[in-house]
């Protein structure tokens, strides 16, 4: 079965050069700061491009890759990384920003087409068995959302480069986090690390819940889509690095092109996928007869 999306006007194209390789791609997360403990300050960005589907950028600097927001699309020159074995993972050596997508329709077609299908599995179990690190999902049903208090820590890194002005995720009170179910029915509490998100929490520190409602979370009229990727070193923990929400639609604008991917691309923006996204079977009542 291919996949059926509206393809962006900007899709990746691939040059080898050595090891580096040049890759268009729009991103669809960007996480919140955190700090090494050689005192460097950095980010990472999930993109997806045509070329290689959906890979992890690292490391951004807050100050040079100011421009570089969710949507945007870029052109990335990348490596793999030495340090980091997750296989979407790829070592940013450059990037130049070249545009930014801006049609609801366009984004709600590339979001749809990005969710992993995984037949009656949850998703997040099907990627632990993949050993993959990615997933975007579409949440099913209620969407709850809380914050919990951070344990203070005395083990937080003082900056030593440009961006050690920034605050990052474990210099905040609070950890926050989205509770939902995938449509095969198993329940989640995923920590948001975004971007958006911790600077909600920046702006609103006196009314840090507001975030929440920033998201449109308890909103019965938004869809949800989930950028989901796991821990380097903790492989089975999963995060949210963006939380992407739009107004639901009775049907889907007939005006938006829509492209088949056949062939070896039926799996794209993954390596593989499952059967089509499927309620799990709940156990049938058994009839006892007498012969």
């Amino acid at each position: 079965m291919g996949i059926s999306t509206s393809r962006p006007s900007c899709w990746a194209v691939v040059f080898l050069i050595g090891l580096v390789v040049e890759i268009e791609a729009i991103v669809l997360a960007k996480g919140a700061p955190n700090r090494c403990q050689d005192g460097r300050t950095v980010m990472c960005a999930i993109v997806v491009s045509k070329a290689v589907g959906l890979i992890r950028i690292y490391p951004l600097s807050i100050t040079n890759h100011f421009d570089l927001t969710i949507w945007s699309t870029a052109v990335f020159d990348v490596d793999f990384s030495k340090t980091d074995q997750r296989s979407e993972s790829r070592k940013l050596i450059s990037c130049q920003v070249t545009g930014e997508i801006k049609d609801a329709h366009e984004k709600r077609s590339l979001l749809d087409a990005c969710v992993l299908r995984s037949g009656e599995v949850d998703p997040i179990d099907y990627q632990n068995f993949k050993r993959k690190s990615i997933a975007i999902v579409k949440c099913s049903g209620k969407v709850g959302a809380s914050l919990l208090p951070r344990e203070s820590s005395s083990n937080i890194c003082v900056g030593t480069d440009e961006d050690g002005f920034a605050m990052t995720q474990s210099e905040f009170p609070f950890k926050p986090y989205i509770e939902w179910s995938s449509i095969q029915g198993k329940n989640h509490r995923t920590h948001l690390v975004g971007q958006e998100v911790y600077m909600g929490m920046m702006r609103n520190a006196s009314t840090p819940f507001r975030i929440f409602e920033n998201i449109h979370i308890g909103d019965a009229d938004y869809e949800h889509w989930l950028v989901l990727g796991n821990t380097k070193d903790r492989r089975n923990i999963w995060v949210a690095a963006h939380v992407h929400r739009q107004k639901k639609i009775a049907q889907q604008s007939m005006l938006t092109s829509f492209e088949t991917f056949d062939g070896t691309e039926s799996a794209w923006p993954y390596e593989t996928q499952g059967a089509a996204n499927a309620k799990r079977a709940a156990d049938q009542m058994e009839f006892n007869f007498t012969t």
